[in-house]
């Protein structure tokens, strides 16, 4: 059962990938003046768009599956594992530029990732359902922190006092900016990954109908789409600052963790012992160095320079 888990893991990171590749494309390409809702009602006029949503949810479905049959920590990181075609459909359609210490900052996310998951892999799955209290005040956590994080984006874009301004926002402190929006998108994934397993144990201890049927009367469940549509109008508005292999990176690392800590905390997964406790506590260490070495690199067009076009133009690249 790990190992299909495990599998469902990875091939929902897959879907994921492409999905964000998608999205960026037709985000970058509409509304970019809209922000919120009115941007994601823009963005659902778009067919490739949709198409992002649909491959979202078959990953969502991957993964609420996974999580019933694999621990939490396994299905969190190998789900990671698989946004590493990020990479490389940003660079091929999205012709995204990385640097050097931006490849090493993603390889480093994903890589402690699957150090993490290596070290529970012996782990039970625990099948702990939480009350509708509990879940709310899951929600309550991580929309404040989001709220908290999303804000402080905002203030690093120039938004509010310094667009009224008309000041400059620099390269360097857009990317960061999209980055720390990543980070916001990471708690409200944090949350609905907690839901997302609420969903599968019912399936798991109910079966099917039943378990559906309690899922659609768990709070959780509304919680998690509400959380969802939030997530993802701030991640459009991350894509705009910085590349999509980046911002997914952050996100994951923040969410893997989140979502560790709470098989940990909420659903009583034991902590591994000995030589796995070493791995576990190397495999976040080494996310979280990969995830700081993403948000301290300088944006692309700062290290490549200037670049030539057609006809003697001169622009910087986008770095996005």
């Amino acid at each position: 059962m790990v190992v299909i888990g495990s599998l469902l893991a990875l091939v929902s990171g897959m879907f994921n990938a492409a999905a964000a590749v998608l999205e960026k494309r037709e985000g970058m390409s509409t509304g970019l003046g809209r922000r919120g809702m009115q941007l994601l009602a823009a963005l659902a006029r778009r067919p490739a768009w949709v198409l992002a949503m649909a491959l979202s949810a078959l990953a969502w479905v991957g993964e609420a599956a996974s999580l019933a049959l694999a621990p939490v920590p396994v299905t969190a990181t190998l789900r990671n594992a698989g946004r590493g075609l990020l990479v490389i459909g940003g660079a091929r359609w999205l012709k995204e530029r990385f640097t050097f210490t931006e490849l090493v900052g993603f390889v480093l996310a994903t890589t402690g990732g699957v150090i993490t998951a290596i070290s529970v892999v012996d782990s039970p799955v625990p099948r702990k359902l939480l009350s509708n209290l509990a879940q709310v005040l899951v929600a309550a956590g991580c929309i404040l922190v989001a709220a908290l994080v999303a804000a402080s984006s905002r203030w690093l874009a120039g938004e509010g006092r310094l667009a009224r301004e008309g000041a400059v926002v620099s390269p360097g402190r857009e990317r960061v900016a999209g980055l720390v929006m990543g980070a916001a998108v990471g708690v409200l994934y944090a949350g609905t990954g907690v839901f997302t397993k609420e969903v599968g144990d019912r399936v798991a201890v109910y079966g099917l109908a039943a378990g559906l049927k309690a899922a659609l009367l768990s709070a959780g469940t509304w919680l998690m789409v509400s959380m969802a549509v939030w997530a993802q109008s701030l991640v459009q508005q991350a894509f705009r600052h910085a590349n999509a292999a980046s911002v997914s990176a952050v996100n994951a690392c923040i969410s893997s963790l989140g979502l560790i800590g709470a098989g940990f905390a909420l659903y009583g997964e034991s902590l591994p012992r000995g030589f796995n406790a070493v791995l576990l506590v190397c495999g976040i260490a080494v996310s979280l160095g990969g995830a700081v070495l993403l948000i301290a690199t300088r944006p692309a067009d700062q290290v490549g320079g200037p670049v030539e076009e057609e006809g003697g133009a001169v622009q910087q690249g986008t770095g996005t």
